[in-house]
């Protein structure tokens, strides 16, 4: 019985060691949350979200919002199945927000308290694989490459 609950409690924090961290634009998904899919920590701060920009899978994300600044701050994710927002939060505090990203696509998220969101508290989820904004009509022949092939 003690063996089993040792494999347990080591199966349970295997997770959090080690793992890739995310750039400073970028989020990396942790695990997994209890809104389903991956858990993303965003960091609210006056007046920015770290990160302003992430890349995710379809399906179901927690997030798991700080509010490290120095007044009142909450988020709110706009998806494909309607604006999801977390209560305001004092400065420290933190809450999980389940937000349901299924459809591919680019969706934003944001402060919506005063006039944060004009102040920089914005930012971008690229579901799928980038959205619906990421393409290019530029086209590149051979010869403006200037390699002759």
């Amino acid at each position: 019985m003690r063996r089993l609950l040792l494999v347990a409690l080591a199966a349970a924090l295997l997770p959090a060691c080690g793992g890739e961290e995310g750039t400073a634009d970028e989020a990396t998904p942790t695990a997994s949350g209890a809104g389903g899919g991956t858990v993303v920590e965003i960091a609210l701060s006056d007046f920015a979200l770290e990160p302003a920009s992430l890349s995710l899978d379809p399906g179901m994300h927690t997030f798991r919002v700080v509010n490290g600044g120095a007044t009142v701050h909450a988020l709110e994710v706009e998806g494909p199945a309607g604006e999801v927002e977390t209560e305001e939060l004092q400065p420290g505090e933190s809450v999980e927000l389940a937000v349901d990203l299924s459809e591919a696509g680019e969706y934003e998220l944001y402060c919506p308290v005063g006039d944060h969101r004009d102040r920089g508290m914005e930012g971008t989820i690229a579901i799928g694989g980038g959205g619906a904004g990421t393409t290019t009509d530029e086209t590149t022949t051979e010869e403006d490459s200037g390699y002759g092939y």
